[in-house]
């Protein structure tokens, strides 16, 4: 008896490409040949399970968004990140990584890996040979410019709290502080570049304190600042 086809066996030719389903079977039909090329199971006892990393299915569950080339600079980088934090979680192996991500592009971005990963596999030989850092640095070149990281260092490097309240500036400080690491490179240049952004009442409220964590740094600094508004708050006298 002849054992019916699944979708994901079928030709890439013999798909039927009026259907919408078309860009999906096509995915899972490449994702079944690479699996098989590259997770072949060790010769011995055929009937022994083999541990391959994070199956699809389990990868699918946590239900990382897909990416579709339309979001913005931060968000693109956001996105990659969100997926780094799926596959520490499913424990995917490097391949996986290359696969499933890939997968979750969408639209424009769908488009521009369908043009990149030729280019990738005829340079390196294999889309098994390409790493995920290499996917990362393809992807950043493409959504997450040098121009803009360039620009978010600088925004780091002149923040300053201003009009935000000591929450609101350290919320800041963290998410652009990712793009200038090498400004704060211990947890001690963490704390006196926040400390220098502060207001100067505040910041002259804390500083005599030695402070060395910036945790404490900001509880410390937020203390000083709802003190201070209290202050000013009372009537005279």
């Amino acid at each position: 008896m002849v054992r019916p086809r699944r979708q994901a066996d079928v030709p890439e030719d013999e798909l039927p490409r009026g259907d919408g389903n078309y860009a999906m079977a096509r995915a899972l039909n490449r994702m079944t040949e690479f699996l098989q090329q590259n997770f072949r199971p060790p010769q011995g006892d055929p009937n022994r399970a083999v541990q391959v990393g994070c199956t699809y299915e389990r990868f699918l569950a946590h239900r990382t968004p897909a990416f579709s080339g339309e979001e913005n600079p931060i968000r693109a980088r956001r996105w990659i990140q969100d997926l780094e934090r799926t596959f520490e979680v499913c424990g995917c192996t490097e391949a996986h990584m290359v696969l499933y991500g890939s997968y979750m592009l969408q639209g424009e971005a769908a488009n521009w890996w369908e043009t990149k990963r030729p280019l990738l596999e005829m340079e390196l030989g294999s889309l098994a040979a390409v790493s995920w850092q290499r996917f990362k640095k393809e992807f950043d070149d493409r959504y997450f410019p040098v121009s803009v990281r360039r620009q978010k260092a600088r925004e780091f490097n002149n923040l300053v709290q201003g009009g935000m309240t000591v929450e609101q500036y350290a919320r800041k400080f963290m998410e652009l502080g990712r793009f200038a690491p090498h400004l704060i490179t211990t947890e001690k240049l963490q704390v006196e570049r926040f400390m220098e952004g502060l207001r100067p009442e505040v910041r002259k409220q804390v500083a005599c304190l030695q402070i060395m964590e910036f945790q404490k740094l900001v509880d410390l600094a937020s203390i000083a600042e709802r003190e201070n508004s209290f202050v000013m708050g009372s009537p005279p006298g």
